[in-house]
């Protein structure tokens, strides 16, 4: 038996010793810890220079971050992350555990983020959001607020990391994602956190993706039209219905904002949401998850906490949910 399976023991026995109150909140954040201390074993992680992938990429972090399963010597799937506003790409390292124990090969992109995207709600440029988007995934010259050529651009990142990867890491198996140097998006599954949740979504309106995962996210809304930026309810080459996205009721952007978005992305009504305060079970329906968890309340901005908490262990199991998809 190996030792994740051995976890299984463990938990049940814990579960059985700790029954009420306080005790089983310290339960779920045990088993969590045991889980990720036992299974962590098997995974292996490290960070790529932007600049070593292809020279004139910048690197604005730490780095490309990637996370691989040991055990998996043939992947089929592949999960790339987008860190939120000045995010490096380790940001996103527990959600990229995960997804690695459920058997992808996942990468989190070191990108040009600094720029928050929330500061446009207040545009009266109903393509402002479009615009930015356009820039930062495609390097397309078209927004006066961020200054990202081609080469730089978000989806040029993601290409030259994984020819360089297929390349210097064959033993990986990163050209099972590549064909004649372009990305097989069909085995892409995207997962981004705030401004990074509306990337994803972008991308997957221009190419065929497996799946989109938005976090947090995104922010596109114009305030003074009460209105979803356009781009969130334009044609999509991905299905509509392999749209997901993972909120909390009280984040600081605005989390009526943020459904309206996701649903405008997805082509859906409210019958596609789902809120929790457990995880032990999900409607196969649900495409919109809204956690009620209560953040700790002594941190000093809740707002924001809510806004992180999407990409903290804690909800492990919704991740896991979304990633069998």
């Amino acid at each position: 038996m190996n030792r994740c399976a051995n976890f299984k023991k463990v938990a049940g026995f814990v579960q059985l010793f700790l029954l009420s109150g306080m005790r089983i909140i310290i339960a779920s954040f045990l088993l969590i810890a045991l889980s990720t201390t036992i299974c962590f074993a098997q995974l292996k992680t490290y960070y790529i220079d932007p600049d070593s992938t292809y020279a004139g990429i910048k690197k604005i972090h730490t780095g490309h971050y990637i996370t691989i399963n040991t055990n998996n010597r043939s992947p089929k799937r592949l999960l790339i992350s987008i860190p939120g506003t000045t995010g490096p790409g380790d940001v996103m390292r527990s959600f990229d555990s995960v997804a690695a124990l459920e058997g992808y090969h996942t990468v989190s992109i070191d990108y040009p983020n600094n720029r928050n995207t929330a500061t446009f709600i207040n545009s009266v440029d109903k393509q402002a959001f479009d615009k930015f988007r356009q820039e930062l995934d495609f390097g397309t010259p078209v927004s006066d607020s961020v200054d990202v050529d081609s080469l730089n651009s978000i989806v040029n990142r993601i290409t030259q990391l994984l020819v360089y990867l297929a390349k210097t890491r064959p033993q990986e198996g990163w050209n099972n994602f590549l064909n004649k140097g372009k990305i097989i998006w069909a085995r892409v599954t995207l997962a981004g956190h705030s401004q990074g949740a509306g990337h994803v979504s972008y991308i997957a309106h221009v190419f065929s993706v497996h799946q989109v995962i938005m976090l947090s996210g995104p922010q596109d809304f114009l305030q003074n039209y009460d209105i979803p930026a356009p781009w969130l309810s334009a044609a999509s080459k991905t299905a509509y219905n392999n749209y997901y996205s993972f909120l909390h009721e009280d984040d600081a952007y605005n989390t009526s904002h943020q459904i309206r978005n996701d649903l405008a992305s997805m082509r859906a009504d409210t019958s596609v949401i789902y809120h929790f305060q457990n995880m032990n079970a999900f409607p196969k329906q649900a495409r919109i998850f809204i956690s009620s968890i209560q953040i700790t309340p002594t941190q000093k901005n809740t707002g924001m906490q809510n806004h992180m908490s999407t990409i903290m262990p804690m909800h492990t199991k919704v991740w896991k949910f979304l990633l069998k998809n």
